[in-house]
């Protein structure tokens, strides 16, 4: 029974819709166009009533208002509206007219009242003081010195023979006290600010005889060696290539790391490579850059570029001439691997007991770089085997001696002994690095202000490491050893044995920690 009335409501359904599409009533949004007779187009036609495509798409198609989703919506076409204007046409502007008008309003012409002539007229006619350059400075202003227009506009003139003669006594003094061996810190700091006084006026190599003669002596002035830094920047452009190489020789000695200099100089340089610069010079300059941890790429790779090559025609004292340091931190891996193959094949170092004793430590240096602190990609089997006989045969024959103890690791060895009862084995050798202050595996290393840090102009905000105390502290982490640190000239400002113990107990027992209050 079921079956028969679902049959019987779906047969009405559909009996219901064809009668509703037969009588043209439309259930969807779909609009039904009825079929044209061709004889009722034909009398359409007579008429003319028959509409065209261009009526039945203005007729039939949507309009914009229609096609937004909101009645707030702009149009799709609506970015595109003003394209046809700009649309195959040529924009330019027309140039500007190559005038210039000046309108020079005269005040003066007004005519001033009698009332303010004669006070207006003492003022107006009175010279301005910022232009009265006849005499002495105006009044109140706290230079009486006396001003002579005429050589204000005078040339530079050359320096008076009365400084001159003071500047060559001043370094016959400090030349004379340095071969005499006077090196009381106390004397050279007041060299020093004698210097400070003398440098303005002298030419670039005076500068670099008092730069030569601190750095022998030691002095540990920061400020005038950066006072020197700015001198030596005045005058390096009409420095010759020799006096170039000795600049940056002494700067690398001194630690003055200036990043200024050394692009100013090093432009320098590489203007003059191609003109008359030798092996030795480019050997000289590798090697500051790498003591003073300063890279100019392009100078660097201008030298790597033409020195390379000639690494074959080396003698033994070119090898000799460069350092580990910069082998390790400069020298390209093609450069390295051609430096290392001409030492091998020359046997640098070897026999060890016809070798120098220092050129021999210099190459176990390097051999010691090369296996602890350096992994190459590849190297040739001769430099391996060069190698492996340098390390084997140094090892049996050559015998170092430990370096003596400084001042302040005296004064530290004698805290630990005495103050706190510790084992500590005063110096000890491990290869070719001496270690002070041994206690176990644990090594105290003291930094000294001039040896171990860099000269910088922001000396009072930053302590830059030298690379080749950084070199050296890698080589010993890396052999196992547990390194901590003290800086000698904190050591001496804490003055009682009661505040050393305190700081060598703390050191000892939470590690590394810096002192600076």
């Amino acid at each position: 029974c079921s079956s028969d009335l679902s049959t019987r409501s779906l047969l009405s359904a559909m009996t219901a819709a064809e009668t509703a599409l037969s009588a043209g009533v439309a259930h969807s949004a779909r609009r039904n166009y009825p079929r044209v007779r061709a004889s009722e187009r034909a009398k359409l036609r007579e008429q003319g009533g028959e509409e065209d495509f261009e009526q039945f798409r203005a007729r039939t198609m949507p309009t914009k208002d229609e096609i937004k989703e909101d009645v707030f919506d702009k149009a799709a076409t609506e970015p595109f509206r003003h394209d046809a204007q700009y649309m195959a046409t040529h924009i330019s502007l027309s140039p500007p007219e190559q005038k210039l008008e000046l309108t020079i309003r005269d005040t003066r012409a007004r005519q001033m009242p009698a009332s303010l002539r004669a006070a207006a007229t003492e003022v107006l006619e009175r010279p301005l003081q910022s232009s009265d350059r006849h005499g002495l400075a105006p009044p109140g202003h706290p230079s009486d010195q006396f001003y002579d227009a005429a050589a204000a506009r005078a040339p530079p003139q050359p320096v008076p023979d009365a400084t001159q003669k003071l500047e060559i006594e001043f370094l016959e003094t400090i030349e004379n006290s340095l071969r005499s061996g006077q090196d009381d810190p106390g004397l050279w700091a007041q060299y020093a600010k004698r210097a400070e006084e003398l440098l303005i006026t002298m030419p670039l190599d005076r500068v670099l005889r008092v730069l030569k003669s601190f750095v022998m002596a030691r002095h540990r002035g920061a400020e005038l060696y950066n006072r020197i830094g700015a001198e030596l920047a005045r005058d390096v452009k009409n420095a010759s290539s020799t006096r170039l190489c000795q600049v940056f020789h002494w700067l690398a000695r001194a630690g003055l790391r200036d990043q200024t200099l050394m692009s100013l100089m090093g432009n320098e340089a590489l203007l003059r490579l191609s003109d008359d610069f030798v092996l030795d010079m480019y050997v000289e300059v590798l090697n500051v850059h790498a003591r003073l941890d300063i890279r100019n790429p392009r100078l660097v790779g201008a030298i790597l570029r033409d020195i390379t090559p000639l690494f074959g025609e080396f003698s033994k004292d070119q090898c000799a001439a460069v350092a580990p340091l910069a082998v390790m931190a400069v020298l390209s891996d093609e450069a390295r691997v051609a430096y290392l193959s001409r030492c091998a094949e020359l046997n640098m170092g070897l026999p060890v007991r016809m070798t120098k004793p220092e050129v021999l430590r210099q190459f176990r240096l390097l051999e010691d770089c090369l296996r602890l602190d350096y992994h190459p990609t590849a190297l040739p089997s001769p430099v391996q085997l060069w190698l492996q006989d340098l390390k084997a045969e140094s090892e049996a024959h050559d015998v170092c001696d430990p370096a003596p103890l400084a001042a302040v690791e005296s004064d530290i060895l004698r805290v630990l002994q005495q103050e706190m009862d510790v084992a500590v084995t005063p110096a000890l050798q491990d290869g070719v690095l001496t270690l002070h202050l041994v206690m176990g595996k644990t090594v105290l290393e003291v930094l000294d202000s001039y040896e171990d840090y860099y000269v910088t102009p922001a000396m009072g905000g930053q302590r830059l490491v030298r690379a080749d105390t950084k070199l050296r502290q890698r080589l010993l982490w890396r052999r196992g050893w547990r390194l901590m640190t003290l800086d000698a000239d904190e050591w001496w400002k804490l003055g009682d044995d009661i505040y050393k113990k305190d700081l060598l107990e703390d050191l000892l027992v939470n590690g590394q920690r810096s002192i600076r209050q």
